[in-house]
């Protein structure tokens, strides 16, 4: 069994490196929870206005984009599955506590429980950060982000070993020569779980869908943008470094004031606009010191629009 896990962001200008990795593939195993509308839309019953109707997307253009080939993957005798089980057991618990159904029977099951825990966990931190933006101490701001990127990295830790564990299920069952794993490109430790759980079926090869034009353009096959460097570190258990975890924290408050927030479109002019944007944004908050985001964190704080921001960083940095 050929088993590739495909590591990109859900952009529309990726889906042509994700098409040419899924030919051929006998089974592709999608970073979605189940939804019972799915299998209708691939089958025809259901079209993909209406399937996309049926809920709301972060992505909407590449969810519309994604389903076209998906189709014809399905229509070729390509199996094809969501699979993402961390989010199939959050959508059940906060279904039960709007029913109004007795929690703690629902938490009996392990799982589910341990996913209760991890969102509180992760959703306290966040609060806690809020809370500290309103504050004007630059140094307990940092802190509260890296205590969120640690409850983070937990939960992502969570998600990607009940991941793999449904798909080392999945596969064990499957008789496919070729197998196609969709993932977003901060799932490392996802990989790492499939390498062990899978060493006895299959050998589990990986890619940066994006990796051939990253690679032409900064000679490295990705590069993470500051906050996921800094859960990653806590996801992969690193050493604790205190002054690098600041730092990377400090970055990551000024790279989510300066990436576009819409969702692009490639162009002929522009194939991979989401990808430069990203880059450049990366660029510049790399060159930046613990000092000068304190600097400009304060200045940022009230600007709404991320071209505005970036244009104060650019008068920092270049």
């Amino acid at each position: 069994m050929e088993t590739i896990i495909g590591f990109s962001p859900h952009r529309v200008e990726v889906l042509p490196f994700a098409e040419k990795h899924m030919q051929g593939s006998d089974l592709i195993l999608l970073e979605e929870p189940a939804d019972p509308y799915f299998p209708k839309f691939l089958e025809g019953s259901l079209s993909a206005d209406e399937y996309l109707s049926k809920k709301d997307f972060w992505f909407p253009g590449f969810a519309k984009e994604s389903l076209k080939f998906l189709k014809c993957l399905y229509s070729s005798g390509c199996q094809i599955l969501q699979v993402e089980p961390y989010f199939e057991a959050l959508s059940i618990i906060q279904n039960a506590i709007t029913r109004g159904d007795d929690l703690a029977e629902v938490l009996k099951r392990k799982d589910y429980r341990e996913v209760y825990e991890a969102e509180n966990l992760a959703t306290g931190k966040l609060l806690a950060y809020y809370k500290a933006t309103l504050e004007e101490d630059f140094e307990a701001i940092i802190g509260k982000v890296i205590e969120f990127s640690k409850a983070d990295a937990e939960r992502f830790r969570l998600r990607d070993r009940l991941r793999a564990e449904a798909i080392k299920k999945i596969l064990e069952k499957n008789r496919a020569e070729k197998v196609y794993i969709e993932a977003g490109t901060i799932h490392i430790y996802f990989k790492k779980l499939l390498h062990i759980f899978l060493k006895n079926t299959c050998q589990v090869k990986h890619a940066f869908l994006l990796e051939p034009v990253v690679k032409a353009l900064t000679g490295k096959p990705w590069i993470f943008p500051p906050g996921e460097l800094l859960t990653l570190r806590f996801i992969l258990k690193r050493k604790r470094n205190p002054e690098v975890e600041k730092l990377l924290a400090a970055r990551s408050l000024i790279y989510i004031k300066i990436i576009p927030k819409e969702e692009f479109f490639p162009t002929q002019e522009e194939p991979y606009p989401h990808l430069k944007a990203e880059l450049k944004a990366i660029s510049l908050v790399n060159k930046l010191s613990f000092e000068d985001c304190r600097k400009l964190y304060k200045k940022l704080f009230f600007i709404k629009s991320w071209q505005d921001a970036l244009k104060e960083v650019e008068k920092l940095v270049l």
